[in-house]
């Protein structure tokens, strides 16, 4: 009899137990969207316009700062844009153009000397990988509705560090020695 009203005990106190958990949940509140959480936004269209901020440059001399403008536009043609940036206060300008391709996904972007890098586009984002002088640049720009990140990483391509190997590859590391990080503003 007393192992009887102890598993009855037992067994109603695991009852309100679940109760009470099952009544926590049902009052949490629905989340709420977040600025952070993308809409149905296309890229390049609804992100035309200009940028401005602040650059930051980091290496192992320490950080600067310095201005950046960022112009992403239109031009006559559908399917090429004004990409332009501005750096410093005299304004150092690089007028480049970004060509949309056939592949939703892939972007050119044409410095207009006879360089055109692929870009690759996903979430509102650019991508690109290239080498320049023996230095390998990796470079993102996130586009929101009221600001962009851009980022740039350098890593010297003689400085590359073997750092193991793995299930029969190796691994190879290039440490980064600049980056450049900004968020611009809409205007």
């Amino acid at each position: 009899m007393r192992n009887s009203i102890l598993l009855g005990l037992l067994l109603i106190t695991i009852g309100c137990r679940q109760e009470k958990q099952q009544t926590l949940v049902e009052e949490v509140p629905p989340i709420k969207q977040t600025e952070n959480v993308k809409k149905d936004l296309i890229f390049p269209t609804d992100f035309l316009g200009v940028y401005k901020g602040n650059l930051q440059i980091t290496s192992s001399n320490g950080t600067e700062e310095i201005p950046m403008e960022f112009h992403l536009l239109a031009t006559n043609e559908s399917f090429k844009f004004d990409y332009k940036i501005f750096y410093g206060d005299e304004r150092s300008e690089r007028a480049y153009t970004l060509i949309q391709t056939e592949n939703p996904n892939i972007y050119e972007l044409d410095e207009n000397n006879g360089i055109i890098l692929p870009i690759a586009c996903s979430n509102h984002t650019l991508f690109s990988t290239y080498e320049v002088a023996g230095n390998l640049l990796n470079n993102s720009e996130v586009f929101y509705e009221d600001r962009m990140e851009f980022m740039i990483t350098m890593s010297t391509l003689t400085n590359k560090e073997e750092t193991g190997e793995s299930a029969g590859y190796k691994v190879n590391s290039y440490p980064i020695s600049v980056m450049q990080q900004a968020t611009l503003l809409k205007q």
